[in-house]
């Protein structure tokens, strides 16, 4: 089994996201394991501003999703990944003329969301349970907007590397923390 951690950027000119108009400008993976919330390789990013949305979505599908592939080679492992499972469901019709369904990347693909970890963290609240809220990520995803609209592209890598090291050190709590939900 190989876990990932898994992460996208979108941009939307309007308020609020949505999948159907929005595009995906990063797409961003990480091997690591598990059992201790390390990484093991390199955090990859793939780059619309360097290539296309098109592109990016292309490779990553053939990276990890192409046929054949066993669905224990790719382990989804991230946060509010219904989100990114939206983006990824439309963007692979429209580029790939994949037509996947949510129970593809909800029910038969593996995949760990730390959401729920959160939300209870948070009092039960969804609104306002984001890891800048519990870890050292220095920002919420609202400055990418901006970012991208002004090329500053560098913010956007250090935002993403910020981002994956949060998560990772929560990852990690919640590992070093089973063997008390254990007792």
């Amino acid at each position: 089994m190989a876990e990932y951690y898994f992460d996208i950027e979108t941009y939307s000119p309007g308020e609020k996201p949505n999948p159907e108009t929005d595009k995906i400008i990063s797409i961003q993976f990480q091997r690591m394991d598990l059992e201790t919330g390390r990484p093991i390789g390199d955090l990859i990013i793939l780059k619309e501003w360097e290539s296309s949305e098109e592109k990016i979505v292309k490779n990553f599908y053939d990276i990890f999703f192409r046929e054949g592939l066993d669905i224990w080679n790719f382990v989804m492992v991230g946060n509010n990944l219904n989100f990114d499972f939206e983006f990824l469901i439309l963007k692979f019709e429209k580029y790939l003329g994949k037509k996947l369904s949510s129970k593809d990347l909800h029910c038969i693909r593996p995949h760990f969301d730390i959401k729920p970890f959160l939300v209870m963290l948070n009092g039960g609240n969804f609104k306002g349970a984001s890891l800048d809220k519990f870890t050292k990520k220095n920002q919420n995803g609202r400055a990418i907007k901006d970012y991208y609209q002004n090329k500053e592209y560098s913010k956007i890598e250090d935002y993403i590397k910020n981002e994956t090291e949060s998560f990772l050190e929560f990852l990690q709590k919640i590992i070093s923390n089973k063997n008390k939900l254990l007792e």
